[in-house]
């Protein structure tokens, strides 16, 4: 068994595979749709990030995103996350995610081991392998072998960081072994690659030893729950120790009054999932294809139909697949989403544009962490 094999499946987490074992964790997820103006969804994620960090919030994400208002404000996480590390003082900082085909794995070396020594060793990334066709711009001949490039930058991007040594060819044709600089706290880099809705990610991501990011936007709890066994059993196959941290993000926004939690909550959402339906469309009239590899349909380009969408999104989260709505109500879909095996909520909160609103959802949201900590705590330990 190499070195990777003996380090814990739970890097940069605190939750187990198991309900009744140590509580489901909570972290703060940022992916704002802006427009012109980023002040306030900066400010934001600084003001949230300090929060979290001091009522114990495991960690921060912050995503890549590039040319679209829909999480257009983040095209660099380890800028995004340099930021984090600066204003918080224990809270774990993650990019969720990095799109490795569009950057030379070196620099995502250099690049997060310079956060991991600003944050004191608290860095962790998420990695995908890209879908948005226009995305590949930055590195069109990528686009076609991007899944099989992410695999190998993620063996690349663990040696280095492991060595502080990196193998490349010259402009002189030459094979030259560098140093590299900074080197990071932590001697191993805690990864998570993410999934959507194919089965064939999760059983990848624990062949490979990594932990999982996954979303609610292709799948269900109940889905979830086997793909999730799939990967432990991937996991134990290859001989990985520990049962690996599945971190699922969820739109947030909770409230006192549940009324309350889906009008606000509700009505942001709509809006937001417009901007991504945006998204989607663009990769579609490009050629491509949506998020998840689903096929294009031209009905996207139809503003009608993309209200409709949304309006089946909106629904669809409201019923169980969200945490918006009351405390009480969002412990008890925390709970589900614990006994499915996941080990770790990231909440996603910049949908909602007004910043005192997510704050204040922000310390409602530490209630249903508390809560739903208790529901699991084993009977002996209350």
């Amino acid at each position: 068994m190499n070195a990777e094999s003996r380090q814990s499946g739970h890097s940069g987490g605190s939750g187990r595979a198991e309900p009744g074992g140590r509580p489901l964790d909570f972290g703060v997820f940022f992916f704002a749709a802006v427009g012109d103006r980023s002040e306030e969804t900066y400010r934001l994620m600084l003001d949230a990030a300090r929060r979290a960090d001091e009522l114990g919030f495991g960690f921060v994400s912050t995503p890549e995103r590039h040319f679209h208002r829909f999480g257009g404000a983040f095209p660099n996480p380890a800028v995004t996350s340099a930021a984090v590390a600066a204003v918080t003082r224990r809270i774990g900082i993650r990019a969720g995610s990095v799109v490795t085909p569009l950057h030379p794995a070196s620099r995502i070396v250099e690049d997060f081991a310079a956060v991991d020594g600003i944050s004191g060793g608290r860095v962790a990334i998420s990695v995908g392998s890209g879908w948005n066709v226009n995305d590949f711009v930055i590195a069109p001949d990528k686009y076609d072998t991007r899944r099989e490039q992410m695999a190998r930058d993620v063996a690349a991007i663990r040696e280095a960081w492991r060595t502080g040594r990196w193998t490349g060819r010259t402009p002189l044709g030459t094979e030259a072994t560098l140093p590299l600089y900074p080197r990071p706290v932590q001697p191993e880099l805690p990864v998570w690659v993410t999934a959507s809705r194919s089965e064939g990610t999760f059983i990848e991501a624990g062949r490979i030893g990594c932990n999982i990011l996954t979303h609610l936007e292709n799948q269900d709890v109940a889905s979830l729950a086997g793909k999730v066994a799939l990967y432990r059993a991937a996991r134990a196959e290859a001989g990985w120790e520990g049962p690996g941290t599945v971190t699922v993000m969820m739109h947030t926004y909770v409230a006192e009054d549940p009324q309350r939690a889906r009008e606000v909550g509700g009505g942001a959402l709509r809006d937001y999932l417009l901007s991504a339906i945006d998204l989607e469309a663009g990769a579609v009239q490009a050629g491509g294809r949506m998020s998840g590899n689903k096929e294009g349909r031209d009905v996207l380009s139809a503003a009608r139909a993309q209200q409709k969408l949304a309006d089946l999104g909106v629904n669809r989260y409201l019923s169980g697949n969200s945490l918006i709505g009351s405390v009480e109500e969002c412990t008890d879909t925390a709970c589900r989403v614990r006994a499915a095996g996941v080990d770790e909520i990231a909440c996603l909160v910049d949908f909602v544009s007004d910043p005192a609103q997510v704050l204040a959802s922000l310390e409602l949201v530490d209630s249903v962490r508390r809560e739903a900590a208790r529901a699991v705590e084993p009977a002996g330990a209350r």
